[in-house]
């Protein structure tokens, strides 16, 4: 009985002390979540480099999300919110970015501000003169082509400023990141030594454009791009029919198009010279796969061709 007794009391004493220490928080504490490093990029391709360099290794922002326009972009208010957040913007060079900059800047002074397109060649947008259609001057500066990411030397200059930034924000992933960062550069130019052999026949051909995004992913074969849309309008009549017979003269056998803008202009062209009208999109978040389908697309307008 007094054994029983001792028994009894020893129990109490026990779990009275655990009750205690779950109280306390000593001998369970409950996960402390903890926040990874934020950084904030402009376009979903930007995104997809990130998450190519640093996995789960941070946390990214991306302000033009699907099926948004950079000419146009706006931030929302939450977007501001996560931005104030972030350790770093890498810009991508995009339009929106020229007034948005200055505000940023002035609201978090604290946000390192990297412009991912220092070190890069630009090229300028394609001249339009067409018979019918006004000769329009740009200011200088304003001529440039923007859609830098989609061109392999572009693309890689980009890509290493995302590496250095990331470095920054996680210091001790610095072997990971690099080893990630030479893996996507041997990606990127496998893909392009495939795509060159592709559409060696494509040299010196001439491919239509709604909007002219895919200058710099042309460039790199030798096509000639084309711009249906003038100065962000659609053309005239007398411009249209004079790129219509500029069309004809040149054997176009497509438009690429995107989702951002209007097609009327291009479906025209298309339908009159019995070219296709292919859809792209320039601002996919799948940078590599998009580059492939690219050159996909241009092999399967020429095939009926050749």
């Amino acid at each position: 009985m007094k054994h029983n007794t001792y028994k009894i009391l020893f129990l109490c004493i026990a779990l009275g002390c655990c009750s205690f220490l779950f109280a306390t928080g000593v001998a369970e504490k409950a996960p402390v979540k903890i926040e990874k490093p934020i950084i904030a990029v402009s376009i979903l391709p930007q995104q997809y480099f990130v998450n190519r360099l640093a996995g789960d290794l941070v946390d990214s922002v991306v302000l033009v999300g699907e099926g948004q326009d950079p000419h146009s972009y706006e931030p929302t208010p939450s977007q501001m919110a996560q931005l104030s957040k972030a350790q770093a913007w890498v810009l991508s060079g995009t339009d929106f970015e020229l007034s948005l900059k200055p505000k940023v800047a002035s609201l978090y002074p604290k946000l390192s501000i990297v412009d991912g397109t220092e070190g890069m060649t630009f090229r300028t947008l394609e001249a339009h003169s067409h018979e019918g259609e006004e000769k329009h001057e740009e200011a200088s500066g304003l001529n440039i082509d923007r859609h830098t990411w989609l061109g392999r030397k572009t693309a890689e200059i980009m890509v290493a400023h995302l590496r250095d930034t990331l470095i920054t924000m996680v210091p001790d992933q610095k072997t990971v990141i690099e080893a990630n960062y030479s893996a996507l550069i041997s990606e990127i130019e496998q893909v392009f030594a495939q795509l060159h052999t592709e559409l060696a026949s494509l040299q010196g051909r001439t491919v239509f454009v709604y909007h002219p995004a895919f200058g710099y992913f042309l460039d790199e074969f030798g096509i000639v791009q084309e711009s249906v849309e003038t100065g962000g309008k659609e053309p005239t009549a007398k411009a249209l029919q004079s790129l219509i017979d500029e069309a004809q003269a040149d054997h176009a056998v497509a438009i690429f198009v995107q989702s951002q803008f209007p097609v009327t202009a291009a479906k025209t062209i298309a339908e009159s010279i019995g070219a296709q009208v292919l859809p792209l999109n320039p601002l996919a978040y799948d940078w590599m796969e998009n580059i492939k389908q690219m050159g996909k697309t241009l092999l399967t307008a020429v095939e009926p061709i050749r």
